[in-house]
């Protein structure tokens, strides 16, 4: 039988915290190919890694990885979907389940930016 081992990340380095209006983020979002943005702890927000490089991808079985940066918008209460002033849907996946990205807003939340 195969055995399965959960190893989180030990290591995550945000590279650039960007702040946006809800309706900026959401219509950013929609040009996206997946075009899902992520909610988790009143958070609405955005993900994008580094470019996959032989040295990143030593350094991710060693535990760390790399996100060139998170995009985020407060966003108080989960919905399937959100709406831009446009009238454009964008889906939004609960991801409040997962302890890495409860981890992710908790940070954000410390981060200076968090109050601009």
């Amino acid at each position: 039988m195969t055995e399965f081992i959960h190893k989180p990340y030990t290591t995550i380095v945000v590279r650039d915290i960007i702040k946006m209006s809800l309706d900026d983020l959401l219509s950013m979002m929609s040009t996206l190919e997946a075009g899902n943005g992520y909610w988790a702890d009143g958070v609405l927000f955005a993900s994008f890694s580094m470019t996959d490089s032989e040295e990143l991808a030593k350094k991710e079985i060693q535990g760390e990885t790399y996100f060139d940066k998170i995009i985020f918008a407060k966003y108080d209460k989960y919905t399937k979907t959100a709406k831009l002033s446009t009238n454009i849907e964008v889906n939004i996946l609960n991801v409040q389940k997962s302890q890495l990205y409860r981890d992710l807003v908790a940070w954000l939340k410390k981060q200076p930016i968090w109050n601009d």
